[in-house]
C-alpha cells in the first residue's frame, strides 16, 4: 500500500470445514458495502484449475439457509 494511505476493512471471513462433497475447507463471511448493506459470501479453492491464468479461489454470493420447517405430525389417520 502506498505511503500515507490507510486501508478500510470491508468485511471478515471465517474458516469452515465442509460437511460433505469436495469443498474441503472454505471461508465464509460478509462484505460491508455501506449503503447497500452486508453481502454474505463464501470463498472456495478452485479445484478445477488447469492453467496458470485461471483463478486460485472462487468467490460466491451466499444465500442464508432458511430454518427447517417442522413437518406436520400425523395423528394416525
Amino acid at each position: 500500500m502506498p505511503k500515507g494511505k490507510r486501508s478500510k476493512q470491508i468485511g471478515a471471513l471465517w474458516k469452515h470445514e465442509a460437511k460433505s462433497g469436495d469443498a474441503g475447507v472454505y471461508l465464509r463471511g460478509n462484505l460491508d458495502l455501506g449503503a447497500l448493506g452486508q453481502v454474505p459470501i463464501a470463498v472456495f479453492k478452485n479445484t478445477r484449475k488447469e492453467k496458470e491464468n485461471q483463478p486460485d479461489y472462487r468467490i460466491v454470493l451466499s444465500e442464508p439457509i432458511p430454518p427447517e420447517k417442522e413437518s406436520p405430525k400425523s395423528d394416525g389417520l
